[in-house]
């Protein structure tokens, strides 16, 4: 655990570093990507800028509305610009809307932008993991597997460990490693997408490709989604028990079965 990375005349936290990489990786790779793939200079700029922006308010208000007993008691918080309170799907849900109103109107074929997109958006959440992990949060419960990680004492993990058994404070259980968890299901969704994209400039003996535009995008989504709520089964979250069984695994549910019906959709 290494919360802060000391770079001779200045600090950084972990967590700050690994976003601003991941943020890098998203938006330079894609660029570049969407190049190739033939999309103009201009176009793919808008939608970068537009999708890059609103990853960080959509994070915001999502975590806003999951705890918002957190804001009450400070309002100020909602505007801070530190690297606490970011809930990752209320960004890419803001994400998907706001490249939905900008390729509309500037004529972008959405969905293969969306594909586009796709790998550098699971590479970036997998530099993020990187940084949860060095930071000691998004931890786990206690496991006895043999992958189990021990976070030094007094850690978030130990804290919260203590705050169930105040005798914790003498030993320190190791956790499931959510966060490298997270990690490997990202790039096995990078790798998915970019096979599946590999596979689109292919043609069926038909003349028509072999994977339609979108299914990249929505396959990811799919995927990561479900293992998300799996993942929750281990994980220790900040948030309150409604939050844990209710609204999580709805928003979960409801990601599964809108990108399932559009996957379904040869008209989409």
């Amino acid at each position: 655990m290494y919360p802060r990375l000391n770079f001779g005349l200045f600090t950084v936290t972990a967590y700050s570093l690994f976003t601003a990489i991941a943020l890098a990786a998203a938006v330079i790779g894609s660029y570049i990507y969407a190049r190739r793939r033939g999309f103009k200079a201009a176009d793919s700029l808008w939608m970068l800028l537009g999708m890059g922006l609103s990853v960080f308010i959509g994070a915001r208000l999502l975590n806003v509305l999951v705890n918002y007993g957190w804001y009450v008691k400070d309002p100020l918080r909602i505007f801070s610009l530190d690297d606490k309170g970011f809930s990752l799907y209320g960004g890419v849900i803001l994400a998907v809307l706001s490249g939905l109103l900008i390729s509309r109107a500037r004529r972008i074929p959405l969905l293969k932008f969306a594909d586009t997109v796709t790998p550098f958006t699971g590479i970036a959440i997998a530099l993020m993991r990187v940084g949860c992990f060095l930071n000691g949060c998004c931890f786990g419960k206690e496991t006895s597997l043999p992958w189990g990680v021990k976070f030094p004492p007094y850690s978030p993990a130990h804290i919260y460990q203590i705050s169930q058994n105040p005798f914790g404070a003498f030993s320190v259980p190791p956790v499931h490693p959510t966060q490298i968890y997270e990690l490997i299901a990202a790039l096995i969704g990078t790798a998915l997408a970019f096979y599946i994209i590999r596979g689109s400039g292919r043609k069926q003996h038909n003349g028509h490709p072999a994977w339609a535009d979108g299914t990249a995008f929505l396959a990811f989504g799919i995927f990561f989604s479900a293992f998300r709520w799996f993942n929750m089964q281990f994980r220790v979250l900040p948030y309150s028990d409604a939050v844990l069984n209710i609204w999580y695994p709805l928003l979960y549910a409801a990601i599964i079965i809108v990108c399932g019906w559009l996957l379904l959709n040869p008209k989409r």
